[in-house]
């Protein structure tokens, strides 16, 4: 056992308030006994790569540069970057940087420090947890077959356990499997200083049945189930010093589809990039321009939150990009969610529900935007450092997992936008406030809600309001 040594055990998708005793009783356990952090928040837009960058590079949208799941590049002419496969991102990689931030695998590199990725997520979403995995001499274990890394551990597993399980809905065997990887392979053989577990459950099952169907129960047991086994075995001291449990994001229901392209038509062809998230990427940027499409999507009956102002001052009648730490060079013109429930607090929370633009049935889970449902998120440790029995209500998000975990390791986070937890270590906590940002526009009414936090903005939520004066 490395010192400073961690397991980031990650549940994809998973929001906090179904973390419950009830549907995950290790996992609550493991919480409540650790140092929790309740007020943990995902990224904006609130999708897995964007998570992923995120979290491996402590940075946001505006430093590191992938800002959505799906996006225009300069590197692929024609059509947007899909960043779930990995071939668009070596595309990208070739042409130039992919990442404009240091991600966290080369940093533990250049301290001598080893990283361990295994993940049951797509290629994109692996290949983005460790971009230079090979070049830094790290392992990446991953259910997909790729040509971006090394395939000793892959041999390993295969010899040991046999062959990656088909993929599944709910994703039970590849869970296990996975699981088993980091218990029997990774540090009996391996001992890194870092090991990320990176689970697609619920995540995968929520999107197909529904946040709180049958089924993602089902999954949410499960997945728990092999974090019971993972938990067993730290507490026998088989593994590292620190135990992390993270979600990248959460999910509510999609409730009507959209369709902002057919809306949208006339001009904007092959320039909107649609989703929960739309990014709108103009050939004519001018003010002008901009005002005019800000009118068109006001009136849409599907229309959320509406940002503009990457490096500028925003538009008339939306949000400044920089609110939610976007506005990097490659960003859209225009960005907006699709609209969704408010901030009823006095509602279960099971009930919040949004327009959806993707692959997603009516009921299915969704995600992307800036509902409390789906920035709500995981977060919890526990070690030798960690406080134990301790609920931290300091507000925190994704970027801050990189430097708490290089922290442990004894080493910095120079350039990170993300902070070190140390209330976790007995610190004293950082200044919060609080603020609700407001604009309005003919009748509609958005806002975001935002901490900040030792200078740090991290956004609570976003809601709209009214149906705009229009007619």
């Amino acid at each position: 056992m490395k010192p400073g040594s961690t397991l980031l055990v990650t549940f994809d998708g998973l929001r906090r308030d179904r973390a419950t005793a009830d549907l995950m009783p290790n996992l609550a356990a493991f919480m409540a006994a650790g140092t929790d952090f309740i007020n943990a928040r995902s990224m904006f837009p609130s999708e897995t790569r964007v998570c992923v960058t995120s979290t491996f590079t402590g940075c946001a949208p505006a430093d590191h540069g992938l800002v959505a799941n799906t996006f225009h590049h300069p590197a692929l002419a024609g059509r947007p970057v899909n960043t779930g496969q990995v071939d668009d991102l070596m595309h990208v990689t070739a042409a130039g940087p992919l990442l404009h931030a240091v991600p966290l695998g080369d940093r533990l590199a250049a301290a001598g420090k080893s990283m361990v990725v295994v993940s049951t997520a797509s290629t994109g979403s692996t290949h983005l947890m460790n971009p230079h995995a090979a070049a830094n001499g790290h392992e990446v274990f991953s259910c997909h077959q790729t040509n971006d890394r090394d395939a000793a551990i892959d041999r390993d597993a295969r010899a040991l356990l046999g062959p990656v399980p088909p993929m599944t809905t709910p994703n039970d065997a590849r869970i296990t499997h996975a699981g088993r990887v980091v218990t029997e392979i990774v540090w009996p053989s391996r001992d890194p200083d870092l090991c990320v577990l990176w689970l697609n459950d619920p995540d995968l099952t929520e999107h197909a049945f529904g946040v709180t169907a049958p089924e993602t129960e089902a999954a949410q047991r499960h997945t728990d189930a092999v974090f019971g086994d993972i938990l067993a075995w730290w507490r026998r001291g088989k593994g590292p010093e620190n135990l992390i449990v993270m979600s990248d994001h959460g999910q509510i229901t999609g409730s009507a589809l959209a369709s902002p392209a057919a809306d949208l038509a006339g001009g904007w062809e092959g320039r909107l990039s649609p989703g929960v998230f739309n990014g709108l990427w103009l050939d004519d940027p001018s003010p002008a321009a901009v005002a005019r499409m800000v009118d068109r999507l006001t009136e849409m009956p599907w229309c959320g939150l509406v940002f503009t102002g990457r490096g500028a001052d925003a538009a008339v009648g939306t949000l400044p990009m920089g609110l939610t730490a976007q506005g990097h060079a490659l960003a859209p013109d225009i960005a907006f969610t699709l609209r969704s429930t408010g901030p009823d607090h006095g509602r279960d929370a099971a009930e919040q529900s949004r327009y959806f633009a993707d692959y997603i049935a009516v009921g299915g889970g969704i995600h992307g935007g800036l509902n409390r449902g789906e920035l709500s998120t995981v977060l919890a440790g526990a070690g030798p450092r960690f406080q134990a029995a301790t609920v931290s209500d300091t507000p925190c998000w994704l970027p801050d997992i990189a430097p708490t975990i290089l922290h442990l390791l004894g080493l910095p986070a120079h350039g990170m936008r993300g902070r070190a937890l140390t209330e976790a270590f007995g610190e004293a906590p950082p200044t919060v406030t609080h603020t609700v940002h407001t604009v309005e526009h003919r009748g509609f009414v958005q806002h975001l809600a935002r901490w900040e936090v030792g200078g740090r903005g991290i956004v609570d939520e976003g809601w709209t309001e009214g149906t705009g004066a229009w007619g």
